[in-house]
């Protein structure tokens, strides 16, 4: 099922994503000015909901019942790779460390080998213990300490 949010402007259609009610239960949106928007609890601020900020939120949401800290997320980090500055989704951090890189992509974006290279490219830089590829219906995990595909997020102790 997805959320249904309508106004006098239009009508706004976020797609149910592969996360728990739960989760999605602890969004905050709202439908202001013709537009939907989504409060991004890490940055404590109000974004305009796209679809990947949609999922970018869920995967936040996520990662803090997994047992990561909200203070120890960060959003859109920017990166520098070779000459270029990129910009991270998320990455959660423990004792001043990156645990997970998290690479979020639109529902309607097939994970690819694109998006793992992207988004290990990225790690490169920052060298997190895990990477988490997501689309918000397809969540794919790596290892990349003992380089293999994991069947889930590690928790946070």
């Amino acid at each position: 099922m997805s959320r249904e949010v309508q106004s006098k402007y239009h009508v706004v259609t976020l797609n149910k994503l592969n996360f728990s009610d739960t989760i999605t239960a602890a969004l905050r949106t709202k439908l202001e000015e013709g537009k939907q928007w989504i409060f991004d609890s890490v940055r404590k601020k109000w974004l305009v909901c796209t679809p990947e900020e949609w999922v970018r939120q869920h995967a936040v949401q996520y990662l803090i019942v997994n047992g990561y800290s909200i203070h120890h997320i960060q959003v859109e980090t920017g990166l520098k790779t070779g000459f270029n500055t990129k910009r991270s989704d998320l990455i959660a951090n423990s004792n001043g460390k990156p645990q997970v890189l998290v690479e979020c992509k639109s529902p309607s974006v097939k994970l690819s080998q694109d998006t793992f290279n992207q988004a290990f490219n990225y790690n490169n830089t920052i060298g997190a213990k895990t990477i988490w590829l997501t689309n918000g219906l397809q969540n794919l995990y790596w290892d990349c300490k003992a380089n293999k595909q994991l069947e889930e997020l590690p928790r946070h102790l």
